[in-house]
């Protein structure tokens, strides 16, 4: 089974689909936008033939819930989940993976991510992979801006302004 839950944060309604392992919770999505969550549910459901059925089944998450809204609230440093990568490129997972290690209340460049995992002129091409990120605030790509302090495009309109808000509450 992937669980799928939704819940209300102040930052506005989250997506989460996540699995229970042996090991723990394991993020495999987590975002804003209820369209691209449900593309992702039937990319995966397209990907996988009818030997390898997939079920989807709705479950709430008190300790997903807790995290998320004791991290946007400034309580929770470390949101310690395990994660996985449902989709992308071996590029693509080589520079979520550097992102992951972008620590709290500090940014990186596109350039010195790019370069940490073995693309030394691909700055522009991570800026592309953030984009495409699965997994909002656990793959901190709000941490992630431009050489010259800029915060860069993140998606624009209401995404920048999370991204402001994101690297402020870091900040504090």
């Amino acid at each position: 089974y992937i669980n799928k839950t939704e819940f209300k944060t102040k930052i506005g309604k989250f997506y989460c689909l996540w699995e229970e392992r042996v090991d723990g919770i394991t993020i495999l999505f987590l975002g804003t936008g209820r369209k691209y969550f449900e593309e992702i549910i039937k990319r995966i459901k397209d990907k996988h033939s009818a030997s390898e059925k997939i079920s989807f089944r709705n479950k709430e998450s008190r300790s997903i819930e807790d995290k998320i809204n004791g991290y946007l609230s400034g309580r929770i440093r470390n949101l310690n989940f395990k994660f996985d990568f449902l989709t992308g490129t071996l590029f693509q997972k080589k520079i979520w993976s550097v992102t992951a290690t972008v620590p709290y209340g500090r940014t990186a460049s596109y350039k010195e991510v790019a370069e940490l995992a073995g693309f030394k002129k691909a700055w522009r091409a991570a800026g592309s992979a953030l984009n495409k990120n699965l997994i909002l605030l656990i793959i901190p790509c709000h941490r992630v801006i431009k050489s010259n302090g800029d915060f860069g495009r993140f998606g624009g309109g209401k995404k920048l302004e999370l991204k402001k808000f994101l690297i402020n509450l870091e900040k504090n």
